[in-house]
């Protein structure tokens, strides 16, 4: 059997397939530290966290795992932490290594054969900005280190190069990906199964969560909730000032985004000569805001994209179709 992972900054997805269906597994990429200040609290929180995942650390402090993080974060009026940041491995969390590895082992546990395939994402390099924390290749080697841990033979391919195998099959593998996560907005243009130019840019969902917490002064976590429980539409006045400025920041990320795309694809040497114009499929959580998909068509033509486009389409199943494409690539690599 073999299985696709995305090792995405907010979501960790893995895909199997059992008789003829895929079926997924989700787990929250989050954490939030609990320090107890004496004995008897340290027994009450353990108690209290009874029936959730979390790890008692050495100093006795508790680090807890997933969705559980966000809501304790919540109650506490603060924010949870991340072990990946804008993609990879956060070299601004000191737990970061060893937390992911943790999530990674609770999500795809021990493999069922010897060297069992499990095919998993990586971002491609950003075009927006020159930053010497972000290394692909250090955070590759970790995740494949903890999948290696747990049995697989474990192999990385791009995050929108698996958008594309999701969803470009009745395109004959041509068209344009984008995923839009947590971290960062990863694009691939492929012609035919291969993949022509990939890159990434560095403002996606969590950009609008940090942006939208300036502007109301609440914590990035509460706005985060906000954000993905409450009812908004891009480009549409809310009375609930948080979704306000989500949905202002919104606007803000598709037009710098689609500009991006623009100036990154004008003139680039390895765009091949389209004699089509092409499918683009839009995939990642921070696309499920309702209007995204429109208003990244518009800002498309607004900002000269220079390609040309047939259709901008959602994927069918946004949170689900990288690692759907992971697991497609498992069965061939």
């Amino acid at each position: 059997m073999s299985r696709g992972l995305d090792v995405g900054t907010s979501f960790i997805v893995l895909s199997s397939e059992k008789d003829g269906n895929i079926e997924y597994k989700d787990f929250r990429d989050a954490f939030y530290v609990i320090k107890p200040t004496t004995p008897v609290a340290t027994k009450m929180i353990e108690k209290g966290l009874s029936g959730k995942t979390f790890i008692k650390d050495n100093d006795g402090s508790f680090i807890i795992l997933g969705k559980d993080a966000i809501e304790k974060a919540v109650e506490r009026n603060d924010a949870a932490k991340r072990p990946m940041y804008r993609g990879v491995v956060s070299a601004k969390e000191k737990d970061a290594k060893r937390v992911l590895a943790f999530i990674l082992k609770e999500v795809v546990g021990q493999s069922s054969e010897s060297g069992e395939k499990l095919v998993f994402c990586v971002p491609a390099q950003p075009v927006d900005q020159e930053d010497e924390d972000f290394d692909v290749g250090y955070h590759e080697d970790v995740v494949k280190t903890v999948l290696a841990e747990c049995g697989y033979d474990a192999r990385a391919i791009n995050e929108a190069e698996a958008l594309c195998y999701s969803e470009l099959e009745d395109d004959d593998y041509t068209g344009v990906a984008i995923s839009c996560g947590a971290g960062m907005t990863n694009v691939c243009v492929m012609l035919n199964g291969e993949p022509t130019v990939v890159f990434s840019t560095t403002k996606s969902g969590d950009w609008i969560d940090r942006m939208s917490a300036v502007a109301t002064g609440e914590t990035d976590s509460v706005v985060q909730a906000e954000k993905e429980g409450g009812d908004f539409k891009i480009g549409e006045p809310n009375e609930n000032p948080v979704l306000s400025a989500v949905s202002s920041y919104y606007e803000r990320l598709i037009d710098y985004t689609t500009k991006q795309l623009a100036f990154a694809l004008t003139n680039h040497k390895s765009l091949p000569k389209f004699k089509n114009p092409l499918k683009i499929v839009v995939a990642g959580g921070t696309s499920q805001a309702r209007g995204y998909v429109e208003n990244f068509k518009q800002k498309l033509e607004d900002n000269d994209f220079p390609l040309p486009v047939k259709d901008v389409v959602h994927a069918a199943d946004p949170l689900h179709a990288v690692s759907k494409g992971c697991l497609i690539a498992s069965k061939v690599l």
